[in-house]
């Protein structure tokens, strides 16, 4: 059935959205025929009516044009990488699972990613199983900062602490049942990234 001529804004409107979502960038006006099979004429006057109407915008520049309701730009739209364990460690592998949004105040500079928690032994840094932990991409980090590790292979959710007499590196457990959750202490330490914010829902707690 022929869609109806009030239905190809919207559809036209949509692809554009999840395009600029994707790539940060407005599609070409062959992107959209291409991807939605409407005619270029069709294309070529439901833009100009979208951009008359205000619901795109632009100040010329080709990336800077955008569909007005989208509230989240590329940079606060994080990749679900796959899951990082919150005891003992876990070879991970890296996937994408999904998007999420988050606001730009937790986001912050960088290269920014999340992972679902795995375990209980963070519960006292408020990380739940299941919550999205917001990580930023980097290979240093300090004493007390929150680190993704790896270490033999498997990866960990832990606070960073340095027994600087012995040489070793502590993977600190945030944890009060210390005995279920030791803390582990290595030689070797490959840091992925710093946990910067987590999400979760309050309904999953208990």
């Amino acid at each position: 059935m022929r869609p109806k001529m009030n239905s190809r804004k919207e559809v036209i409107a949509q692809f554009v959205t999840d395009y600029f979502v994707q790539y940060d960038c407005f599609p070409s006006e062959k992107n959209i025929v291409d991807a939605t099979g409407i005619p270029a004429g069709s294309v070529h006057r439901y833009l100009n009516e979208l951009k008359e109407s205000g619901e795109f915008v632009s100040d010329g520049g080709r990336r800077s044009t955008r569909p007005e309701t989208l509230r989240y730009s590329p940079k606060n739209l994080l990749r679900v990488l796959g899951f990082v364990a919150c005891g003992p460690g876990q070879e991970e592998e890296e996937r994408f699972i999904e998007y999420i949004h988050m606001p730009e105040c937790m986001v912050g500079k960088g290269e920014c990613f999340a992972l679902i928690a795995k375990g209980e032994s963070m519960i006292g840094a408020g990380v739940h199983p299941g919550d999205y932990v917001i990580v930023r991409r980097q290979q240093t980090a300090r004493p007390g900062d929150l680190i993704i590790a790896l270490s033999d292979g498997k990866n960990n959710l832990k606070k960073l602490a340095l027994d600087e007499k012995n040489q070793k590196f502590i993977l600190q457990s945030c944890n009060p049942d210390k005995e279920s959750f030791p803390d582990i202490i290595v030689d070797e330490l490959q840091i992925q990234g710093i946990a910067i914010g987590v999400y979760h829902s309050l309904e999953n707690q208990t």
